[in-house]
């Protein structure tokens, strides 16, 4: 078995946590579990969520409805679609000035990310 293990961290409660190179080491590791131990042993995959992005300094006539426009019309480089971006909330900060918070795909976050 060459699977490609990159940290393995005993747990307080008895529990392992196992972090492999990529998804498909993680299933050939969960499929040989699997077949060793039946179903005595339990393993949990973590499911990947929706990152968020804060954008800082929002102007008032920004609101939660017109945010993911705005925001595409600002991306026009990046061919975004409806759905790639979900206005979450406003926060305020210290010095008050209004932040948005956004949930983005992972594509859409990889395409921000290499544009800058």
């Amino acid at each position: 078995m060459n699977i490609g293990i990159r940290d393995f961290t005993g747990l307080k409660d008895g529990k392992a946590l196992i972090d492999a190179h990529t998804k498909n080491d993680i299933e050939i590791l969960n499929s040989q579990f699997r077949n060793a131990y039946g179903y005595r042993l339990e393993t949990n995959l973590q499911k990947r969520r929706n990152p968020r992005l804060i954008t800082y300094n929002i102007t008032d006539e920004v609101k939660p409805e017109n945010a993911e426009e705005i925001i595409f019309a600002q991306n026009t480089e990046l061919a975004l679609k409806k759905g790639d971006t979900t206005t979450k909330f406003f926060i305020k900060s210290k010095r008050n000035s209004r932040n948005l918070v956004t949930n983005l795909t992972p594509q859409t976050r990889r395409l921000m990310l290499q544009r800058n």
